[in-house]
């Protein structure tokens, strides 16, 4: 039986994980979150829960491992605030992780970066990934790095404001990508966990301009589109400095909106039946 360590378990991502791979009768899992509202939603996949967060000891969180799967990383919602920065916790506490990996010998890690790592290592978001990144290269471990376009949950910010009547679109929204399902994320994961690449980029099955996933958004909660020029974009950023957290989101939004962000293509749902299923009530 594979022991497989899931960090970032109570994530979006590592909860499709946990699902998945809970029905493996030949995987046993360790789930890592950092606090108790993660531990009592994991509690039904796996009793083997290691509760620890950025500012604690992971010493041990690797023992008898198999193969690491980590999908952790900080919010990337304008409306969730992230207690550390993206260097604390998608580099630094993953490098904990690393660290003991490589002390227990684990066969294998693989890590969900983020589309854009390597072009953008000066801003927080895609440089702390691809930071992290290069301490997997660099170390004795076999390792698959995953650089997905983005989930469709990502996208929940643009649900919010549309809630509000108006989503937003930088420049004239005419970059392209390929935004996936996380369940196809997790299933995408799956088939690589034993064997795979060192570096795939991955999308959905669909490839839509900006202004089309807008215009998608704005019809499902009855709501309209607003170009934003991106110079006022830009300003935005800047303004924002008060709030180191909310600067580096901004401008990681502002990059991926306005650049052609393709993965290889997988999966099979779609974005327009992503949206079908968003009970907006949900949404704050």
């Amino acid at each position: 039986m594979k022991k497989v360590l899931i960090a970032g378990a109570s994530g979006v991502l590592g909860m499709e994980l946990c699902k998945l791979l809970s029905q493996n009768a030949g995987i046993a899992l360790r789930l890592q979150t950092s606090s108790s509202e993660g531990t009592e939603k994991l509690k039904e996949y796996s009793n083997d829960i290691f509760i620890a967060g950025n500012e604690d000891d992971f010493t041990g969180i690797a023992a008898d491992i198999d193969i690491v799967v980590s999908a952790l990383g900080n919010s990337v919602s304008l409306f969730t605030k992230n207690d550390s920065s993206f260097y604390q916790t998608d580099l630094y506490t993953n490098k904990k992780i690393l660290e003991d990996a490589e002390k227990n010998q684990v066969g294998r890690f693989i890590y969900v970066s983020i589309l854009g790592a390597e072009e953008n290592e000066k801003m927080s978001l895609p440089g702390s990934n691809r930071l992290f990144e290069k301490s997997l290269e660099t170390s004795d471990l076999e390792y698959t790095i995953i650089r997905p376009v983005g989930l469709f949950s990502g996208l929940h910010d643009l649900g919010i404001m549309a809630k509000r009547k108006l989503v937003p679109v930088i420049g004239d929204g005419k970059a392209k990508t390929n935004s996936i399902h996380q369940s196809d994320l997790a299933l995408f994961i799956s088939e690589v966990l034993e064997v795979g690449d060192k570096l795939i980029e991955v999308g959905g099955p669909e490839i839509h301009t900006r202004l089309e996933m807008a215009e998608m958004i704005a019809e499902r909660f009855d709501a309209k589109t607003l170009k934003v020029p991106e110079s006022i974009a830009e300003a935005g950023v800047i303004l924002s400095s008060f709030s180191e957290d909310i600067k580096h989101k901004l401008e990681n939004f502002k990059y991926i909106t306005t650049h052609d962000m393709i993965g290889k293509s997988y999966g099979t749902r779609t974005f327009k039946e992503y949206l079908e299923n968003i009970d907006e009530n949900e949404l704050p």
